[in-house]
């Protein structure tokens, strides 16, 4: 039963902390960052800092049109049917993902909580060690990435989307602003975000365990 509710706490903090650091990185300040750093960005041919922050914007509920232009002033649509039928699937993933994230956090503070109140001592244990199943996700996914981050990405899509509107054109908008090598360095900084995390926690739990 402890080393359930320790493995169960252990995913629960993982997860929550993905998503975490994933939010971070779906920012407007992210997607400025990222301009011009990648070698379709040179094929951009509309205002890329306005489109970046239209779709953005629209990840983080802050409207719901998609059907924004090249510019500010444009009134054509700038993106095909598909690439908006995608980007309303990736809403709606986000958003339950976002969801779990919250579930899993309140279920792992929560059952934190109880377990401070009853023995510190374990609470503290539970904090140091918490690093192990990061470690091992991270270091799995490290090695997935660096062989095959291709094939991970489609299974990616795959497993997560019902439809084919994820495979877009080269010229696509998407895939213009948002390529390959940007999904890598993105899933790559959101690792590093996990592994600082837990290494917080490790010397947190560490230190009290030491001071007890």
């Amino acid at each position: 039963m402890r080393k359930s509710l320790e493995g169960l706490i252990g995913l629960g903090l993982l997860v929550f902390s993905l998503m975490f650091f994933a939010q971070l990185l779906t920012s407007r300040t992210y997607m400025n960052l990222s301009q011009g750093r990648y070698a379709a960005h040179t094929q951009i041919t509309y205002d890329h800092r306005y489109v970046a922050h239209q779709l953005i914007d629209y990840l983080n509920y802050r409207h719901d049109d998609l059907t924004f232009g090249a510019s500010p002033d444009a009134q054509e649509t700038l993106m095909r049917d598909i690439e908006i039928r995608h980007m309303v699937d990736v809403k709606a993933l986000y958003t339950l993902l976002r969801w779990v994230a919250v579930g899993a956090l309140v279920l792992s503070v929560g059952a934190l909580s109880f377990i401070y109140r009853r023995d510190r001592r374990w609470f503290y244990d539970i904090l140091k060690h918490s690093y192990r199943l990061p470690l091992v996700f991270t270091a799995v996914m490290a090695i997935t990435f660096a062989l095959a981050f291709d094939r991970a990405f489609i299974l990616f899509h795959e497993l997560f989307f019902d439809n084919d509107d994820w495979l877009l054109r080269g010229d696509d908008v998407l895939i213009q602003l948002l390529p390959q090598n940007f999904w890598l360095v993105s899933a790559s900084l959101i690792l590093v975000g996990v592994v600082g995390w837990n290494f917080v926690l490790y010397k947190v739990g560490k230190t009290a365990v030491n001071r007890l």
